[in-house]
C-alpha cells in the first residue's frame, strides 16, 4: 500500500513539474536590426523598411500591436502566430510632411518574454 501511495505521489509531482515547465515556455523575438537610416529622402515621398525578426523562444509569438507616435509613420506586421524558430516582420512606412531631420521610434508589443521592443528609423527630408 505504501508503494502505491509513493507511486501516486511521484506521478502527481511529475505532472505538476511538467505543467510548471510548460507555463514558462515563452516566445521571444530577436530582430536582425533595431535601427535603420534612410539617409536623404524626398518630401512627401513614402519610404519603407522591413524589420525582420526570428522567434527564438519556445512558444508561438504574436505581435499584438505596433505603436507609432505620429500619422507620418505607418506600421504593418506579421498577423499570424510566428512559430518557434520561424521568421516574421514589422514594416514601417514613413511619409515626410516636413523637411529636415527625422528620428522616429515605434514600439512592437508582443506576447513574448520581452513584451515591448523599440525600433528606430531616421533620415533627412530634402
Amino acid at each position: 500500500m505504501k508503494q502505491l501511495i509513493f507511486i501516486c505521489i511521484a506521478t502527481a509531482l511529475s505532472f505538476i513539474a511538467k505543467a510548471q515547465s510548460d507555463s514558462i515556455k515563452l516566445a521571444e523575438l530577436k530582430f536582425e536590426t533595431l535601427f535603420y537610416n534612410f539617409d536623404t529622402i524626398g518630401f512627401e515621398k513614402p519610404v519603407n523598411y522591413i524589420f525582420k525578426f526570428k522567434n527564438t523562444g519556445k512558444a508561438d509569438l504574436m505581435v499584438k500591436n505596433v505603436i507609432v507616435g505620429c500619422k507620418c509613420t505607418t506600421p504593418e506586421w506579421s498577423k499570424s502566430p510566428v512559430k518557434k524558430h520561424k521568421k516574421g516582420f514589422v514594416k514601417i512606412t514613413y511619409n515626410a510632411g516636413t523637411k529636415g531631420e527625422f528620428y522616429k521610434t515605434v514600439i512592437v508589443n508582443t506576447n513574448g518574454k520581452t513584451a515591448n521592443q523599440s525600433l528606430t528609423i531616421k533620415g533627412f527630408v530634402r
